[in-house]
């Protein structure tokens, strides 16, 4: 019984290239730096600002492409109907 690896695609190439440019430009930016929201002020790295930052923009994205999927199929002709249509 061999399992047959499966090649690399080109989507998951691009997504560790990504997210490996992400991180190399993080560490590259360890300088502390003051956030300003409403009425709170933070110091904070900048890595964690970009890491945080990237991942809740993947959080989001993965989330809103699920909300797209799920759209309703309009029973009239077929077609997948986008959520805030009426």
């Amino acid at each position: 019984m061999s399992k047959k690896k499966q090649p690399i695609g080109i989507k998951k190439i691009t997504t560790i290239t990504i997210s490996l440019f992400i991180v190399i430009f993080a560490l590259q930016n360890i300088e502390m730096t003051e956030v300003k929201f409403l009425f709170w002020k933070i110091t904070i790295s900048r890595v964690l600002i970009i890491l945080g930052s990237f991942t809740i923009g993947v959080l989001v994205g993965g989330y809103v492409k699920k909300w797209f999927r799920k759209a309703p199929i309009n029973q009239d002709n077929g077609s997948k109907s986008h959520p805030w249509q009426a």
